[in-house]
């Protein structure tokens, strides 16, 4: 068996010597080269708040990153026919600075901008009275939480509540303090990783105890199903486009909070080549605002005494 192997590899480099380069070295289908994605998890409202990742920082690390598309965590009904934000939310002193900057950022580049958020996202809220039902369960929730501190306050159950507050309190100090090295981390993925486990795992089999608060159950598993259906939704939408800009670089705009889910999700896809923008480029390359400004008055004094020494 192996000699025919052999002899058969002979006869196809024979018959390649004979029939020219192009089959002498044969052609890579386009479905085969992987097309480079970088996730780049924003923290929304809280870029302006925290200096070390505001908007304009965000908008350099898109610019260095030179995407031949960008893909904003948007549906269809917050963009326009050529994928565009909407003129409401594409101002900077909107509540989505990260719309701004990838926009920004598009402009300049030139390149496409689309949207990959699930189309039907703001109709699949009001459709599941998503936020209404999130605002009843967080207020049974406390309900629950004082009752049980009330009743043992050393139970375990207490203490896995203290462990989500904590996980929480992580990750809106990371948003305002934080680079966006450490928002775009395994560190940051993990504290949030560790916030949804509690949360849709292992909370609701605690309640199973508690028989006057179950229906947090429900309300608990629906939040679940409706985050893990909207993420597939998004990476499905991103290995599409992906297929679509085969040897391209793709930047995908969206939430630090769904860097970990969608990674998950996209990591063993073949035709993509999944990276940390921080792998791409040096970090120490892209400046803050700040430091820009800084720069600029420093050298315009400079410029100031060399004009005065020249007049002397």
């Amino acid at each position: 068996m192996k000699k025919i192997f052999i002899i058969f590899g002979s006869i196809v480099v024979s018959c390649s010597s004979y029939a020219g380069n192009s089959l002498a070295e044969p052609r890579v289908s386009p479905e085969a080269i992987k097309t480079q994605v970088v996730i780049i998890g924003t923290i929304h409202s809280a870029h302006y708040k925290n200096p070390k990742y505001s908007p304009e920082i965000l908008k350099e690390i898109i610019l260095s990153l030179r995407p031949d598309a960008i893909l904003n965590e948007l549906p269809l009904s917050l963009v326009d026919p050529n994928g565009r934000p909407i003129e409401k939310i594409r101002s900077k002193d909107s509540s989505c600075p990260e719309v701004w900057a990838a926009d920004e950022a598009a402009i300049e580049l030139g390149v496409k901008q689309i949207p990959f958020d699930r189309p039907d996202r703001q109709e699949n809220f009001k459709k599941t009275k998503h936020f209404e039902r999130q605002k009843r369960a967080n207020k049974l929730a406390r309900k629950w939480g004082q009752q049980l501190v009330q009743e043992d306050p050393n139970s375990v159950d207490v203490k896995i509540g203290i462990v989500w507050q904590y996980a929480a309190k992580a990750e809106g100090e990371l948003f305002m303090k934080s680079s966006p090295e450490i928002i775009n981390s395994e560190a940051h993925d993990s504290i949030i990783r560790i916030k949804h486990s509690l949360w849709y795992d292992i909370v609701p089999t605690i309640l199973g105890k508690y028989s006057e608060y179950r229906t947090l159950i429900d309300d608990y598993h629906f939040a679940r199903d409706q985050w893990q259906e909207r993420n597939r939704i998004m990476a499905n939408n991103i290995i599409k486009t992906a297929k679509e800009y085969p040897g391209k670089r793709l930047v995908i705009v969206t939430g630090a909070t769904h860097r970990y889910i969608l990674c998950d999700l996209l990591k063993d896809e073949k035709a993509i080549d999944l990276r940390e923008y921080w792998e791409v480029i040096k970090p120490n390359l892209i400046k803050s605002e700040k430091h820009k400004q800084r720069k600029q008055k420093t050298d315009n004094q400079i410029n100031q005494v060399k004009s005065e020494r020249a007049e002397r």
